[in-house]
């Protein structure tokens, strides 16, 4: 089998913050929307399309959903040699919620990962202090709000299970974190690509509509005005053009609605361990050997299980050798689930020109519970 290409993700642009203000009037299409609430454990309102009527003209399209989009700029705090940085950040986010004064936004994870410091950007210019609900680095999801006194514009999602190739599309966000409520179009090249991104296997739709680094989290509408899918990937390559991705609503929007019910995704496994991708040679001369080994154990890894520096061999009997082969594998179980594990126990070798870790040559084989991602 063939596997998935690679792609990088559109990637923030360095920008400075602002500061809080008011915020725009606007109106919601519910004339044209079912409402549909999230959990009857929360408040919260979201639309979906029961919308037939497709606008005649591109312009239509942007004056009835434009308001929706939302510019985000981060800030987050690095150490390098003892030394703090502040770092800043830039991506797009959509309108999706409202809960009375507080709307919720639906964006990228890879956009605030790590901020300390989220501001959202209206249409109009008015700015707030963003408050991140919750995130999902393997759907590339996160949730954030605003408080606002006045009625914000909240998109309508559509089913992207009906979408059509070929149907035009119309993008709307940050490109380059400056030039906020940019307006591209296209049309839908394909659904259903399996790319990975940033180590973890996603199922994507593909579009030729210009996107740009700071496009990311931003909305992708069709031309009835629906939210089609959450801008997050494009081609790194120089040589190629118009091969971009977002993830698609039925996608963003179940992952969005487990987040602001339960702060995290239902059913994810986790084995409350990270991971890094080194390689190892086989011999002099031999090919280098690509692995991924444990670097922390959080406090829910059982006795007997997991330990510093395990090379992960096996899970289910499928070989791990890379981060995007583990994900891939985790992606396949639930939490709750007994999965079996084969790892080869390392030790660090303290030396002259620095460290190294060697694994034993026999295996340990040991079954392990799949715990919930984000709930411990």
């Amino acid at each position: 089998m063939k596997k998935p290409a690679i792609f990088k993700m559109t990637a923030a642009i360095a920008l400075c913050t602002a500061v809080a203000a008011s915020c725009v009037l606007a109106g919601c299409a519910q004339d044209t929307a079912e409402v549909s609430q999230y959990s009857k454990d929360t408040n919260i309102v979201s639309y979906v399309s029961t919308q037939t009527q497709v606008y005649s003209a591109t312009a239509e399209v942007v004056e009835a959903v434009a308001d929706s989009v939302v510019e985000i700029s981060t800030e987050a705090t690095m150490t390098q040699w003892g030394m703090q940085y502040i770092v800043s950040g830039a991506g797009s986010g959509v309108i999706v919620g409202q809960d009375e004064d507080t709307y919720y936004i639906v964006t990228n994870d890879h956009v605030i990962e790590g901020a300390n410091d989220i501001t959202v950007r209206l249409r109009n210019g008015e700015e707030y202090e963003a408050e991140l609900v919750a995130a999902d680095d393997s759907a590339d999801i996160a949730a954030i709000t605003i408080t606002c006194g006045e009625q914000l514009e909240i998109a309508v999602w559509a089913d992207s299970d009906e979408l059509q190739i070929g149907e035009d599309l119309i993008a709307i966000g940050n490109p380059l974190g400056s030039l906020g409520g940019t307006v591209t179009k296209g049309i839908l090249s394909a659904t259903e690509r399996s790319i990975v991104v940033n180590d973890y296997e996603m199922t994507l739709l593909q579009t030729d509509t210009a996107i740009n680094p700071g496009n990311s989290g931003g909305g992708l509408f069709n031309m009835r005005g629906e939210l089609v899918g959450i801008v997050n990937a494009k081609t790194s390559d120089e040589e190629v053009e118009g091969i971009c991705f977002a993830i698609p609503a039925n996608t963003a929007r179940d992952t969005f609605s487990d987040l602001v019910t339960y702060g995290y995704v239902q059913g994810r496994a986790t084995f409350d361990i990270e991971l890094t991708e080194g390689s190892i040679s086989s011999g002099i001369g031999g090919a280098a050997q690509s692995i991924t080994y444990v670097t922390a154990t959080g406090d829910g890894v059982e006795a007997g299980t997991f330990e510093l520096y395990d090379r992960i061999y096996k899970i289910n009997g499928n070989e791990i050798t890379t981060l995007a082969s583990y994900n891939a594998a985790l992606a396949d179980i639930s939490a709750g689930d007994e999965v079996t594990v084969e790892v080869f126990r390392g030790k660090i070798n303290q030396g002259f020109f620095g460290n190294s870790i060697t694994f034993e040559e026999q295996s340990v084989s040991f079954t392990v519970t799949a715990l919930q991602y984000g709930a411990q």
